[in-house]
């Protein structure tokens, strides 16, 4: 139970993380938090040594994501619908479906 919490909150973190750097000094800020993204959950793959894990962390990042690019009570959006947002969003959904695939 504990390893499932260590690999949603790893996955929340790892999301918030991105979300705030996708858009700081393009394209810079938008390959680190993609790189963060892959690296942070393969590591929750060796740091738990199972797949299941590093889908719960790529599952929450997803959520968290998907979220952050819906417009809120106030309307307000944290990933915006530019080039940025949108590379960071599809791209990144991928990429943290692809390492979770990968072995642990």
């Amino acid at each position: 139970m504990f390893n499932y919490i260590r690999a949603l909150l790893s996955g929340i973190f790892l999301a918030v993380i991105g979300t705030l750097l996708h858009n700081a000094i393009s394209p810079v800020g938008l390959l680190i938090a993609l790189a963060t993204a892959a690296i942070g959950i393969w590591y929750v793959g060796q740091l738990l040594h199972l797949r299941k894990y590093k889908f719960v962390a790529a599952l929450s990042w997803l959520i968290v994501v998907l979220i952050a690019g819906s417009s809120g009570s106030g309307n307000e959006v944290l990933i915006i619908g530019n080039a940025n947002g949108e590379i960071f969003l599809v791209g990144g959904a991928i990429l943290v479906t692809v390492i979770a695939l990968l072995k642990a």
